[in-house]
Formats: C-alpha cells, sequence, structure tokens
C-alpha cells in the first residue's frame, strides 16, 4: 500500500487536500459471480451477467487510456467479499471500483447511486478499517465524480452518493466506491441493463469519473525528457497508452499517427485533400508519391463509400480500423500501390513534418534564427515541411544542424511536436 495513506491515517485530522499516487493502478470488483447470481431482474436477467459486461469493458476502456488495472475475478466464479478486498489490498493500487446492479421490493423505483463509507456515519455492529475512515473524503469525491458521469452518460434519477457499511467500501485501504448502475427490478431500468449499448455508456461513464478523480499516468516515463509534453497529451485525450504504460521510445506506427492527428487536429481541420502515399518498392515515403494528387495504384478515394473501403491487412479488430478507414475516405490517408495499408509500420521523421505541416493551419512563425540541417537539402522531398515546422518550433532536430530524417519517429518525439503546435495556439 502506498505509503501515502500510512501518513494519512497518522494524520487524519490534518486531510486537507486530494489523495494522490504516484501510479494509476486500479482494481475492479465485478460483484457477485459464479453460483452466486445477485439480483435477478423483472426481465429475467441475472445481476452478475450485467455486473461482468460493464467490468470488463471498464478494463478495456481504463487500459486503453493509460490505466493498469487489478480485477477481482476475470472470470464468472464465486469469490468471497474478503477474497475481494484482500486482492485490493495486495495490489497497491490507487482506486476500488466495485460494479452491481440494485434490486427492490417496490418495482415503481428506478435510479443510479454510489456507495462508500463514511466516518461520520459509523456502523458498530460492522466497523470499518482506519484507512478507510481517514480516506471518507476522497471515497466520497471519487463517488461524486462517478455518479455525476454515469447520470451524464444514461441520465437516470440521481439516487445520490451514500454512506454505506457494505464490505468491500469499508475494509479496504485505498478510495473505494461500489457503483449501483440501476435497478434490475424497475421495468425502465431492467431494459437499460439488458441492452448492449447501455452497458458500454455505464463503462464510459464510470471511466469519465475515474478519469476526473486520477488521471492516468504511465508507469515508464518517470524520467523521460518528453514526460511533461506526454502528461498533457494525455490529460487532453490526445497521447494515450495501454496497460499503465507509454512506451515512448517504440518507433511511431501509421495507425498512431493518423490517432495523433485526429485527436490533436482532427483528420478534416485543414481543409485539405492531403494526399499520404507510399512507394511500393521503398520503405519510406518519396518526394514524387507525396507529390501526386491520385496514388500510384489508382484511383482517388474520396468519392469511394467508406463501406467501400477495405486493406487486406487492416482488420475490423486492429485498434485504429475506423480511424484508418475515416483518415483514407478523407484524403488524409492512402494505401500502398500493392493495395496494402500497413499500418504498423513506422514512420520517419520527414513524413510526419510533411503530415503535421499540411494539417497545421496555419503554422506559426519565428524567422529570428532561422533553422538549417546539414542532412536536409533542398532537393529533399520534404525540405519546405522540415524548415517551416523547425523555424516555428515544432520540430527539433536529433542534434544541432541534425535532423535525420528518415530516421524513425519515436512515440516520445510525436507527443512532443504536437504539444509544441498545441501550446503556440
Amino acid at each position: 500500500m502506498r505509503k501515502f495513506v500510512t501518513t494519512l491515517v497518522i494524520a487524519a485530522s490534518l486531510v486537507s487536500a486530494p489523495y494522490i499516487a504516484n501510479a494509476t493502478k486500479v482494481v475492479i470488483d465485478p460483484g457477485h459471480g459464479g453460483n452466486d447470481p445477485g439480483a435477478i431482474g423483472i426481465n429475467g436477467l441475472y445481476e452478475k451477467k450485467v455486473n461482468n459486461a460493464i467490468s470488463y469493458r471498464l478494463k478495456d476502456l481504463l487500459l486503453q487510456n493509460g490505466y493498469e488495472v487489478v480485477m477481482t475475478r476475470d472470470t464468472d466464479k464465486t469469490l468471497s467479499l474478503s477474497e475481494r478486498v484482500e486482492i485490493a489490498r495486495n495490489a497497491d493500487a490507487d482506486l476500488f471500483v466495485s460494479i452491481h446492479s440494485n434490486s427492490h421490493t417496490n418495482s415503481s423505483i428506478q435510479g443510479t447511486m454510489v456507495l462508500y463509507h463514511d466516518a461520520a456515519y459509523p456502523n458498530p455492529n460492522y466497523p470499518a478499517s482506519e484507512e478507510m475512515k481517514a480516506l471518507t473524503p476522497e471515497s466520497r469525491r471519487l463517488g461524486q465524480l462517478v455518479l455525476s458521469s454515469v447520470l451524464k452518460e444514461v441520465p437516470n434519477v440521481d439516487r445520490g452518493v451514500v454512506p454505506s457499511s457494505v464490505y468491500v467500501v469499508r475494509n479496504g485501504n485505498i478510495p473505494s466506491i461500489l457503483v449501483e448502475t440501476a435497478f434490475l427490478s424497475n421495468p425502465k431500468d431492467a431494459e437499460k441493463l439488458a441492452s448492449t449499448a447501455i452497458q458500454e455508456k455505464y463503462a464510459v461513464g464510470i471511466l469519465n469519473g475515474i478519469k476526473s478523480f486520477l488521471p492516468p499516468t504511465f508507469s515508464d516515463i518517470g524520467g523521460h525528457w518528453a514526460k511533461e509534453s506526454i502528461i498533457r497529451l494525455n490529460a487532453q485525450g490526445i497521447a494515450n497508452g495501454n496497460q499503465g504504460k507509454f512506451y515512448p521510445d517504440q518507433p511511431l506506427t501509421r495507425a498512431e499517427l493518423v490517432a495523433f492527428a485526429d485527436r490533436a487536429f482532427g483528420l478534416t481541420k485543414s481543409g485539405k485533400n492531403v494526399s499520404i502515399t507510399e512507394a511500393d518498392t521503398e520503405v519510406s515515403v518519396t518526394q514524387d508519391v507525396y507529390e501526386e494528387d491520385t496514388p500510384p495504384s489508382g484511383e482517388d478515394v474520396s468519392g469511394i463509400p467508406e463501406a467501400d473501403i477495405a486493406f487486406p491487412d487492416l482488420t475490423k479488430d486492429h485498434w485504429a480500423y475506423e480511424t484508418i478507414r475515416v483518415a483514407v475516405r478523407n484524403g488524409v490517408l492512402r494505401g500502398y500501390p500493392d493495395g496494402s495499408i500497413r499500418p504498423d509500420a513506422p514512420v520517419s521523421r520527414a513524413e510526419v513534418a510533411v503530415v503535421l505541416d499540411r494539417l497545421i493551419s496555419p503554422i506559426p512563425h519565428n524567422w529570428e534564427q532561422p533553422v538549417t540541417f546539414k542532412d536536409v537539402t533542398t532537393d529533399n522531398w520534404a525540405y519546405s515541411s522540415i524548415i517551416r515546422l523547425s523555424n516555428s518550433g515544432i520540430v527539433r532536430g536529433i542534434e544541432p544542424n541534425i535532423y535525420a530524417p528518415e530516421k524513425s519517429v519515436t512515440r516520445a518525439e510525436m507527443a512532443t511536436m504536437v504539444d509544441r503546435q498545441l501550446s503556440s495556439v
């Protein structure tokens, strides 16, 4: 458990600042499971099935947003309440979120609520851990942020953030809440909970509440030179990681380039029909290809219905499938002459400069100290873009007077380029 909580327990009366942790690890607890179905809905829906669906989707969303995730259970198995808390205690995590669906003998009652332990309302029959007593303000704040976010995604009766003595929110050692998404005993609520689309909205709502309480950071950027840019862009939803890591020194792929461009500037923000095509026999993009309005392999895709845009190496399960298709439809990205799109191929520093040059409009200019590079001459296909962005402070060389145009761009370099541009606006 974080040293912070130990200090917090010792000096609980002095707490005035929000809970701050060094990592962003979330424990998700799908309520019930296995031999315990939980409540059974008016429509016959088992609570555990709803809890599982929302919890597993929340896990995916958290991972996509740069969090680390620990599941108390990732299969439909029976798990005691003490086992759930013990998993959370051993995880060295930052937050605990238990997912449930509600039920009541009165079928007219509906709505969403969040439970938490409040030291001001102790239950002598069910004492709480000392850590949870001290963490009352943070659990309450987490609960309110999650409740507000969920109700924004799935409007319903606001039943509040409620003090409770339920086991999983009073025996842990980190800010903890139990989300009661809706009432399976109410016809309208039960209909919501049975919908895959609404289950997705519940997961998104809980994610947004968690992000508001504790924005994600990455375990692999602690001393990295691009840390501040990465954190800023992540807070804006532009730079995402995977399983709590950003992989800053990993080469940027074509798919990631498009995703960065879309989140930061919008694929059609510049209003230009940007043609990005790579020569079939070359590893890097060449001037001849970039200057063409139509790719060597054939027709302009701007008149083709999006449903007909397909590439043999871009499958529907690729994480950037839809973004790449939109980019192709809008003329921002085009495939190789052999018909492939190569979404996971690395991109060069020259290519990124050209893409940013064409997407950013207008580019801020600072010509007081013109930049020149020994390895970027006027006959280089990306010369104008590199010099324009360099003089604007958006891109920089890898060392004085060296740009390395054919060198692969790293994820950290892309983050800093985008951050410089957004900071200059």
